[in-house]
């Protein structure tokens, strides 16, 4: 498939904040006039009828995308909070790759930009093709669309993100940005120097770090103006 426009969300870790940040990207989207399209291809850890991250991620994008049918937004829903592959596997189901290629294929159609958050980080698995283990960053690959990539602002940072830098690079797979989210109340002493820091790992100046909102209805309004820069990348 052709590349389509738009940001493929990844994590460093569990608990990082991705889909606070692909909401604050939707509005920041919205904000420079574009009509956005979210996708969610699997939540894990969630009722199959009320995916809470998916749910959020398409009421963000506002009309006329916040009514596209849920199996559009989120094909995969399964009740373990686990990694997809396990999580399906303790429902007697599979990924489908496939399915997931069509649902952003069919979106891609539509001419606006993607936001696809992942399920976890890059190296989660998410189905199995044969002996082989497909994870989240063969997912991003096929997509072929930038990844941004969030961490956690503060202690633990530094190993994930230049790890999973490096695992992009090395599949020359682009880079759209990396964002340094806080998500925890009180600062610990390294958040005041890990920007830095992660620009010398990785050669890559973050964003942020992003302010901690406590109120999750506001933080999409508070970082969407942080996230301006990833959105003058992407064309018209």
């Amino acid at each position: 498939m052709s590349a389509p426009l738009g940001f493929f969300i990844a994590g460093t870790d569990t608990g990082v904040g991705k889909t606070e940040v692909a909401r604050a990207l939707l509005f920041a989207l919205a904000r420079a006039g574009r009509t956005p399209i979210a996708l969610k291809p699997v939540e894990t850890g969630c009722p199959p009828d009320a995916p809470e991250d998916a749910i959020a991620l398409r009421k963000a994008c506002g009309p006329p995308f916040d009514a596209l049918p849920l199996d559009r937004v989120c094909p995969h829903r399964f009740l373990l909070p686990a990694a997809p592959l396990v999580a399906a596997l303790a429902e007697g189901k599979e990924v489908s790759m496939g399915r997931i290629v069509k649902c952003v294929q069919q979106a891609a159609r539509d001419g606006v930009p993607l936001v696809v958050e992942a399920a976890g980080g890059l190296f989660v698995p998410l189905s199995r093709a044969g002996d082989k283990i497909i994870t989240n960053i063969d997912l991003a690959q096929s997509l072929g669309l930038p990844v941004v990539l969030v961490g956690r602002a503060g202690l633990g940072t530094l190993n994930h993100v230049a790890l999973s830098v490096e695992a992009l690079v090395r599949r020359a797979i682009p880079i759209a940005g990396l964002v340094l989210n806080r998500t925890v109340e009180a600062d610990d002493p390294s958040v005041a120097l890990n920007v830095e820091w992660v620009e010398h790992l990785t050669s890559l100046r973050p964003l942020g770090p992003l302010p901690y909102v406590a109120a999750a209805s506001e933080r999409p309004h508070a970082l969407a103006p942080l996230l301006e820069p990833l959105i003058a990348r992407l064309p018209r």
